[in-house]
């Protein structure tokens, strides 16, 4: 028995050997590399996307993940160029990495697939004329309230103010995004929450010591996604693929302050200066943009899909979600939470940090 188990693996090694071999020499016979790099968030690309496109061209995409836009730029500043050739950063940290040099523009022509995304979405103040990003997917910062408990509370939430309910102390979770949350802040506070201003960034911190018995932490995205499923919790800001996910898992789930304000970003796919493999990732983010690709990344994380010739093959669920197809209704209601210079993004860092420890 343990001769023929042995066997069967040598047959086994040898099959996936030959596999790789062919899929390689799919590559080199269309003159590409075998391997490119991706430096992703962590949960924003199904192994699915990577083997269809391994099949299709016989390139690998060899991927790493981040938990944050701040820990991405630390580590391609630190490292060497040429590590990666595409990352997925927020619009905001866009004018930042054309600064420091870490941006490499993409050719046109290799992107025909571009087409696809909605105009709306395209030629924004960040990249005007879309020479160095990708629209991939974004994201709405939405309110998401345990329907069952708040209904027991006797608690409707209709605007900011009514956050600060006896029946929410110690019940209410934020996602750990300084931009996200100050906006949150100077929303409440009646200011622009897209300002510049750091002495208005700074106030912010008398709206959350004021809220800091309702407040039952600053968590990382996945944690206020599961404590949401869960029903661990009354209320929570979330990204809008994250609260649908948790809406899947739990019923009682609903979006809250319906008609407030609410920021709106989007992550890009970009070429990073240095890379090794340029034309193939041209060809990933070309691939990444067809239709039924999108599609596929679309229903798999839920968050707004921007590629309007993927609308068509969505489910419904999702489709006529306007958390994920977004309607001109919903697109007034959102600001975007554009680039910031050092001065007011170092004094939201600074903020959050401060009410984080004070916890």
């Amino acid at each position: 028995m343990k001769k023929k188990t042995l066997v069967v693996l040598i047959c086994c090694i040898i099959l996936a050997t030959l596999f790789s071999g062919c899929q390689d020499s799919k590559a080199k016979k269309n003159g590409y590399a075998d391997k490119l790099y991706l430096y992703n968030w962590s949960e924003y690309m199904t192994q699915d996307v990577l083997d269809g496109f391994k099949k299709e061209y016989g390139i690998e995409v060899v991927q790493s993940t981040y938990e944050s836009n701040d820990e991405m730029m630390a580590k391609l500043i630190a490292g060497k160029k040429g590590q990666y050739d595409i990352a997925v950063p927020t619009n905001y940290y866009i004018k930042s990495m054309k600064e420091k040099g870490l941006l490499e523009p993409y050719d046109k022509n290799a992107i025909a697939n571009l087409k696809n995304i909605d105009p709306s979405y395209k030629n924004l103040q960040y990249d005007e004329n879309n020479q160095y990003t990708v629209p991939y997917m974004g994201t709405v910062s939405l309110w998401v309230g345990n329907k069952k408990m708040l209904d027991k509370s006797g608690v409707t939430i209709n605007k900011m103010s009514d956050l600060k309910n006896n029946a929410l102390k110690n019940n209410i979770v934020l996602t750990d995004d300084p931009q996200d949350d100050i906006s949150i802040a100077l929303t409440a506070m009646g200011k622009d929450p897209t300002t510049h201003d750091v002495d208005t960034i700074k106030s912010t911190i008398n709206y959350w010591n004021n809220m800091e018995d309702y407040v039952k932490s600053i968590s990382d995205v996945s944690d206020a996604r599961t404590m949401l499923a869960r029903g661990e919790i009354s209320v929570a800001n979330v990204y809008s693929g994250d609260a649908l996910q948790a809406m899947d898992q739990n019923k009682d789930l609903q979006v809250v302050m319906d008609n407030e304000k609410k920021s709106f970003s989007i992550d890009n796919f970009v070429l990073l200066k240095g890379s090794k493999h340029k034309k193939e990732a041209e060809l990933f983010i070309n691939y990444c943009l067809r239709p039924d690709v999108s599609a596929k990344l679309t229903e798999e994380y839920k968050y707004v899909c921007l590629n309007k010739a993927a609308v068509s093959q969505l489910p419904d669920s999702l489709a006529k979600n306007t958390a994920c197809v977004l309607t001109d209704k919903m697109k007034k209601q959102l600001f975007y939470i554009n680039d910031f210079d050092a001065n007011s993004t170092s004094a939201m860092v600074d903020v959050m940090t401060r009410v984080k420890s004070s916890r």
